[in-house]
């Protein structure tokens, strides 16, 4: 009868604190996605290497592509000055006729040249940013914490470290 009281007892007292004997229902989901994330790291391990590798490659080419600018030709020499003024006034008014010429020539090229650059680099671009999508694309499909949220995305140092292990103790 008294161990019958002290068991009631003690199970009341660990009612009223909180004590539970198994797992919460959080706890075992919680386990169940760890289980799950170390299942899909040992699932792409040997592929990660290279999903990595691409995936820098192609965010570096696309950042180099986004950082280049058009490389003008050489405008024509501008007229010096001193040769001008030790020339007659007819002379003077004939080469400002030719470099006129030539200034414009070259800026009607210009023009041209810099429409088929900015044709062509926005094509190069598109490409770029095609192919580091589908890297990005590639390593959310191992794992979305992998990358962070930035413009474009920059890999997780720490959850690329625990796939690139893939130890149990590195999951929990």
């Amino acid at each position: 009868m008294r161990q019958r009281r002290l068991m009631g007892a003690l199970l009341g007292l660990s009612l009223l604190a909180g004590c539970q004997w198994g797992p919460t229902e959080a706890q075992r989901r919680q386990a169940a996605e760890r289980q799950r994330a170390l299942a899909q790291c040992q699932r792409h391990q040997a592929a990660l290497p290279q999903l990595l590798a691409r995936f820098e490659a192609d965010r570096l080419g696309l950042l180099a592509r986004k950082a280049e600018v058009y490389p003008a030709s050489p405008a024509p020499r501008p007229l010096d000055p001193d040769e001008q003024s030790r020339l007659t006034i007819y002379d003077q008014q004939s080469e400002q006729e030719q470099y006129d010429q030539a200034l414009a020539l070259w800026q009607e090229r210009e023009q041209r040249r810099r429409g088929a650059w900015e044709a062509r680099q926005a094509v190069r671009l598109q490409e770029a940013e095609q192919a580091f999508r589908r890297a990005e694309a590639a390593l959310r499909q191992v794992s979305p914490e992998l990358l962070d949220s930035g413009t474009p995305p920059n890999l997780q140092r720490d959850a690329v470290g625990r796939y690139r292990s893939c130890r149990p103790e590195a999951f929990r």
